[in-house]
């Protein structure tokens, strides 16, 4: 080798067209894989959306098979207040028996479960749940059970972005962006709103901000909401007038609404863990058997109030019509909301398969309603339509119970088609979240998920093989401008590679975490435990 040819390989030239081929050469790579992980994430918002579709008609099958018996029973002056709780009981039983018969995980909503196998803390058994939530699902809302059909769907969507996963051999660290966006995809098809799934995952379930994460999320959605336009129109969930925007004179009204609605949803969530409770010491009434036990008091309830048991979609649209407006209504109103209230938290705390979302919306537009009628009836100059603080109630009740106020305000807004209410929904959600918080409500997947990891549930995760995580290090985080061996990582976890624009770098102790930075996270099968409190590291605390 010549001398020019050695001191060549030193040229400052030189060494930046290495530089420049070495990062041209590592974002083909990464595109190559972003595009692998969209084309997989279209996969399942098509799939996810299917099933969706055909959960959401045989819902509305069951439902419609509900009122025509008891019409008929109504028609024919036949005592149906025997019949129908018995047949609500069946429903209830069989949806019991499925589900701890071959699908345990699958009781409740379901999205508990999702956050357990996001953290690695459950096994998904993603033929089982499909099935068996399914199955479950449509037999507790036949049986008249206050629950909703949307829960279940984000479950069923996590669970096909694990069948697909499985299917096309992903590497276990990419597997969680692709439940995750099987999750969103559940959500978005369920209740036609993109944005929503979207945000759910980004706000709920995943809570960072990686190019990867947040583009599995929102193609799976959209994907979803696709399908389900195609199947069933592209008209919003909820037919309902245009409401105008609201005048600011009516904003303190909307902060009512919110403030009204956070005390609710901390009584709501307390609620839910009370009757989960419950019904656990109740040892002779087996599991398999609660849901029954409501099956008949909702069959019952049915029969002479049938506004109360299922879902409550149809209730709803009625409240968002201005059907009920008038001081005249308050009773009735009142108690629309003390039963659904009451009905719903026992129906989730016997076990059965369902969600709270549905309820949920009724309770806030209920209770949104109430104001808007309060607020009508006292200073009506101000207030306007009473029925446009039910659209409101909804969006907070949501925030204040979930706590997630962005997905609550996308989420109703989406569904209603009535974008005028975006400022006053966002009053209403942030007093309501800052009401449930000072109140000391936890988020309500967060207690349901600490709760399931408290009873010891068979399918926890075998400790023992490490599991590896994709950690971004967000602005103001614990992590921002910290060297290595400060981060306070817990014991039983190590950063083994931090991506930073594009290039790969083998930290050391001395290496400063910068924001933007994207950490892989090896974590010992003994410390799985500890991931929510690594993640935590990393997201911004101001």
């Amino acid at each position: 080798m010549s001398a020019g040819d050695h001191n060549g390989s030193l040229d400052p030239g030189h060494q930046s067209e290495v530089a420049y081929k070495r990062e041209r050469r590592t974002r083909r790579i990464m595109s190559e894989r972003r595009n692998q992980q969209f084309a997989r994430a279209a996969v399942i918002g098509v799939v996810a959306g299917l099933i969706a579709v055909v959960f959401q008609y045989s819902i509305f099958g069951v439902e419609e098979l509900r009122t025509f018996v008891r019409s008929w029973f109504l028609d024919n002056h036949l005592p149906g207040y025997l019949v129908i709780p018995i047949l609500g009981g069946l429903g209830g039983l069989f949806a019991g028996w499925v589900m701890q018969r071959f699908a345990p995980e699958t009781g409740g909503s379901g999205i508990p479960h999702v956050k357990a196998v996001l953290l690695h803390l459950r096994e998904m058994r993603w033929v089982r749940v499909i099935i068996v939530k399914f199955a479950g699902g449509v037999a507790s809302l036949g049986a008249g059970l206050s629950m909703g059909r949307e829960g279940p769907t984000v479950q069923m969507g996590a669970a096909v972005g694990k069948g697909v996963a499985g299917f096309l051999k992903v590497p276990k660290r990419q597997e969680g962006q692709l439940i995750a966006g099987g999750a969103g995809a559940g959500l978005a098809a369920a209740f036609n709103a993109p944005l929503a799934g979207f945000l759910f995952v980004i706000e709920e379930l995943q809570r960072e901000l990686s190019p990867l994460t947040y583009g599995t999320a929102l193609i799976a959605s959209v994907m979803a909401s696709v399908v389900t336009r195609l199947a069933t129109g592209q008209l919003p969930s909820f037919l309902v007038p245009d409401y105008q925007a609201p005048p600011l004179s009516s904003l303190p009204v909307a902060l009512v609404v919110g403030l009204v609605a956070g005390v609710l949803g901390a009584a709501f969530n307390k609620g839910l863990i009370v009757s989960l409770d419950g019904f656990k010491k109740l040892p002779k009434l087996k599991p398999k058997f609660r849901p029954a036990v409501i099956g008949v008091a909702a069959g019952l309830i049915g029969w002479f109030t049938p506004l109360v048991t299922g879902g409550g979609h149809a209730t709803a649209e009625h409240l968002l019509r201005g059907e009920w407006n008038g001081v005249q209504f308050v009773p009735m109103l009142i108690g629309l909301l003390v039963a659904k209230f009451l009905l719903t938290v026992t129906s989730y705390g016997s076990g059965a398969p369902g969600g709270i979302f549905a309820p949920m919306l009724l309770i806030g537009a209920t209770s949104g309603l109430l104001v808007g009628q309060m607020g009508h009836a006292w200073v009506p100059a101000i207030t306007g339509s009473p029925s446009a603080f039910a659209v409101i109630g909804m969006a907070a009740f949501f925030a204040a119970s979930v706590r997630a106020p962005l997905t609550g305000a996308v989420l109703i807004i989406e569904m209603t088609a009535n974008y005028d209410q975006l400022l006053a929904l966002l009053i209403a959600c942030f007093a309501a979240y800052w009401v449930a918080e000072h109140l000391g409500s936890r988020p309500i997947y967060e207690e349901l998920l600490a709760r399931d990891l408290r009873n010891d549930d068979p399918q926890v995760v075998e400790a023992g093989e490490p599991i590896l995580i994709d950690l971004t290090v967000e602005s103001g985080s614990a992590l921002d401008s910290k060297e290595l061996k400060d981060s306070g990582l817990p014991m039983g976890s190590l950063i083994v590679t931090v991506t930073r624009a594009g290039e790969e770098i083998v930290p050391s102790g001395g290496t400063i975490l910068l924001p933007g930075d994207e950490l892989t996270v090896v974590v010992s099968g003994r410390a799985r435990h500890k991931i929510q409190e690594i993640e935590e590291l990393g997201r911004s605390q101001q």
